[in-house]
This record gives structure tokens, sequence and C-alpha cells, in this order.
């Protein structure tokens, strides 16, 4: 706990501070207000002293001022285990002994076959490189890192509410935003849970960096994710074996603090430039495989077998354990193949500029695939209507959709406005037209909705007098109306029936 000789250091470094500049005094000051006002863990405090004295350090050395910077040179840690062990005393079989409070060391574990030894070659970090050696580590012997920029909003915070630090495990529900905190929604605002079933399936990938005490500089929430896993029942013990020990690189005990600036910069500000799949090319990948799947069935798979197919894909791919991306890809490359053998064979245009065009509108296909069912969805109505199907295709070849989000308005497209929508295919490639199908289809909509609440008294007289002059035969006989449309009258009256008799007692109770 904090004591008045550290109050007493504290004090000391703002002192010095303040010789460098007044506003270097006040931000050292500020830095350390907690360590005045409130009692700290140890490690708390040596946090607080190493920004203190590197804060310090860097404005002295920019002013040139080397008086202030005596007995402020040289490793960070070794100043700060100076400071702590002229404020701790400690007892030692009742004789009272001033001892330095020593960083512990997190020892690094030989596990499957890999015994701890150096990172060779040595990595470089932002121009500069780092020792490191690397090994397995007890993944509950990895503190998570508080001083994570992600999070200082959230410490903030928590720190304003409750005047302290928060403990480990609340440093853990934070980051899974299980800490219902002002202003924190309710989702999993790092992404922890997905990040937690990827690992579950695929182990860590990328080693987290830690420091010599455990430390972390790098992977904060691969290990929050790992903690997840070993503390959720939604994993099972293999699953949970499989990140009891991570694998880790670790600063030696000779790093200074600035080759953690240089790791912490490095893997948190630099790109690396490496640049993720495009959607449609892990769809169509999937979609092959899915292909295949299907042509080694003996027999068509039955609804049943055809989820437990698609859960094996999905997990095969890294996409969870649901089939809902499985799904989704399918039918969105189903309906780029359509959009393509359109072009292809029926417009006689060239097959990879179309090809080329069909994944650069990839993410359109999503929208076009919803609503196969529905038939208020968007593909219910495109599959009835190959004509607007056509039109909407050749409107995409020719990039006169201004978005992927009008798609949603093709369902409330009429015949009339069918019409028109086929003369923009005319019309130059522009602005103006882009604009002329955006009206076009937000006009359709309007008037869609418009046309379901305005006259339904009338339009339900007029079906009532029809549906009354029917005659009775037609229900029996199949060539005049359909099973299926029988069908959706009976659940149409079904549904008439459940809101018409509440509004009919409503109103005879006035």
């Amino acid at each position: 706990m904090s004591t008045i000789k550290n109050e007493k250091a504290f004090l000391s470094l703002i002192e010095r501070a303040y010789k460098v500049s007044l506003d270097t005094g006040k931000q050292v000051e500020k830095m350390l207000e907690e360590g005045i006002k409130n009692p700290l863990g140890i490690t708390e405090e040596r946090n607080l002293l190493r920004k203190a004295i590197t804060y310090i350090r860097k404005s002295a050395e920019k002013k040139g001022d080397s008086v202030t910077l005596e007995n402020l040179d040289g490793d960070v840690d070794q100043i700060v285990d100076v400071i702590l062990s002229k404020t701790y005393a400690y007892h030692n079989n009742d004789k009272r002994t001033t001892t330095v409070k020593k960083k512990k060391k997190v020892e690094l574990l030989a596990r499957n076959g890999i015994q701890p030894g150096p990172v060779k070659p040595k990595p470089r970090f932002h121009m500069r490189e780092v020792a490191m050696n690397c090994g397995y580590v007890k993944t509950t012997d990895i503190d998570l890192w508080e001083d994570n920029v992600r999070l200082d909003i959230h410490l903030g915070q928590f720190q304003n509410k409750y005047g302290r630090n928060p403990s480990s495990s609340e440093l853990l529900d934070l980051m899974l935003s299980n800490n219902k905190l002002p202003g924190i929604g309710s989702g999993d605002e790092f992404d922890i849970r997905a990040l937690a079933e990827s690992i579950s399936i695929n182990g860590v990938r990328v080693p987290p960096i830690i420091d010599i005490d455990g430390t972390l500089l790098d992977g904060n929430r691969r290990v929050t994710a790992c903690y997840y896993i070993l503390n959720s029942e939604d994993f099972d013990s293999e699953q949970k074996r499989k990140v009891e020990y991570l694998f880790v690189r670790q600063l030696t005990e000779h790093a200074t603090d600035e080759d953690r600036e240089s790791v912490i910069v490095s893997l948190n500000f630099e790109e690396d430039l490496k640049k993720p799949w495009p959607e449609y090319v892990k769809a169509r990948k999937v979609y092959v495989e899915w292909q295949t799947m299907l042509a080694t069935e003996p027999r068509r798979p039955s609804p049943e077998r055809e989820r437990e197919m698609k859960r094996e894909l999905s997990t095969k791919f890294a996409l969870g354990t649901r089939a809902d991306k499985i799904n989704r890809y399918i039918k969105m490359v189903e309906w780029a193949t359509s959009f393509e053998d359109y072009l292809i064979i029926e417009k006689d245009i060239e097959e990879f500029e179309v090809k080329h065009k069909a994944n650069e509108k990839f993410q359109y296909f999503d929208e076009l695939s919803k609503g196969a069912i529905s038939e208020n969805g968007v593909a219910y109505v495109l599959d009835r209507d190959e004509k607007l199907k056509k039109i909407v295709f050749d409107l995409l070849f020719q990039d006169k959709i201004k978005n992927w989000s009008l798609i949603r308005d093709l369902r409330y497209v009429g015949l009339e406005d069918r019409d028109q929508l086929s003369k923009a295919l005319d019309m130059p490639a522009d602005e103006d037209t882009e604009d002329y199908v955006e009206k076009l289809l937000s006009d359709a909509r309007v008037r869609s909705k418009e046309s379901r609440v305005v006259g339904a008294d009338q339009r339900i007289k007029t079906f009532v007098n029809w549906l009354e002059k029917l005659p009775i035969g037609s229900f029996g006989n199949p060539d005049e109306v359909s099973t299926e449309s029988l069908q959706r009258l009976l659940d149409a009256l079904k549904l008439a029936e459940r809101l018409v008799k509440p509004a009919l007692e409503k109103r005879s109770r006035k």
C-alpha cells in the first residue's frame, strides 16, 4: 500500500518536473495525483513512477536541462528500484530489514517438445532490434494490460466510479463489456467472443509479447479471449486445454523503456500491409468445397444432414460453429453465377469482363439473395419476374445503381416502375442516371407504403364481395384455385380472425 514516504517520493518528482517547465510540472503532478491521494499496489506505483520519470527525462532532454537529468539517467526500472528501496520496509522473522520490492519474473516453460530460447533472428520493431526469448507460459500468469489505450476511457470511467483501479477479473469484464458502465453498449465491443471462438478452433496463431514480469505489450485481445475460454461453459475441456498454456515472446531482463515503446508503436501504429482476401474469394472457395461435399454424398442429404455438413464446412474455414456464413456465401455465389450466366451467355459480353464486374459488385448479391421465401423479399420478387431481374443485372453491370442499399427497394417495383427502370439502360453511366434510378426506387417504396394503408376499407369490401360471389366449386377445383393459394387464403383468414375479433370487441364496449 502507498506510504507517507511514497508520497514524499512522488512530491519530489513533481518538484523536479516543475524545474524543467510549468507544463512538465503540471503533467507529472497529474500523473502522480492518484499515488498521492489513494493507496496503491506496488505494480500501480511502479507504472506511475515509470511514466513520470520517462516524461521528465524527455522534457529535460528537449530543453537540454542536464541538471534535472542527474540521477534520472540510465534504465528507468533501475531508477524506480532505487526509489522504492527507500520507501518500502518489510518484517522478516521479527527482524526489520529494508529491501527492494523486485519485479516478479515469469519464467518461460518447455512444452510440446519446444525448449525456451532466444528469438532468432533478433526481431526488429520501429527501426530498433529488440532482444527476445520465446517459450510457453501459463495463460493465467499473464497480466492483462491495463495501460492499453483501447481501455483509456473505460479505465477512467471505472476509476471515477469506484475510486480505484480494476482488479484482474474486473479488467476482464471491461474487455468483455460485462461491466455496465454508462455509455458502454451491451454488445461485445472488442469482439472477444468471436475471437475466442476462432482461437478454440485454431489456437493462438500470433504469439503475444510480454514483459519480463508477464505484463502484456501486445496481444491483449488474444489473451482476454483465452481467459474467456477458460472461464466459459461454452467451451469443452479440450478447447480449454488448448489455451491453458500460450507460446509467447518475452522481453529480456535487459530490455529498456525504449525497447518496450518500440514494440508498442510498431505493432499498433505501423501497418503490416497484409491485405485480407476479398469476400468474393472466400465465398467462392467455400462454394466449391460445398459442391464437392454434395457430390461425395451417396444420396441427396436430408435437411438435418445438410445442416451438419454446413457446420463442418464452417468449422473447416474458421467461420465459427454455426452455418449462417456458409448459407450466406452459397446464396451470394449462386446469384453472382446467375448474373454471369445472363451477361455472358445471353448478352454475349466477354467472360472475364463480366467476372471482374461480379467480383466488384459482390456485396450487392448479398442483398439480392435476401427474402427468397417471403412474398415481400427481394429474391422472391426477382425470382418471379425474370424481366426485372435482367434489368437489375444490366444496371449493375453498367454501374447505374448508386449503392447496395437501394437493392432493398426492388421489392416495391411494379410493372410501370419496371418499364421506367428499363429506360435507364439507354442513359449514359453518370451521376444523373444514378439519381434517376435512386428516385424511381424511392418513389416505388413510398407508393407501396401508401397503398398498404390508404383505402383499406374499400379494399376489404371489394375482397369480401368477390369472395362471397365466388362459386363454391372453385375451392375444390385445382385448375381454378391452386393448393398453394388455398393455403395462403386460409392463413390470411386465420390472421384476419385474430386481428378482427379484438377490434370488434373493443368497438362494442364503446
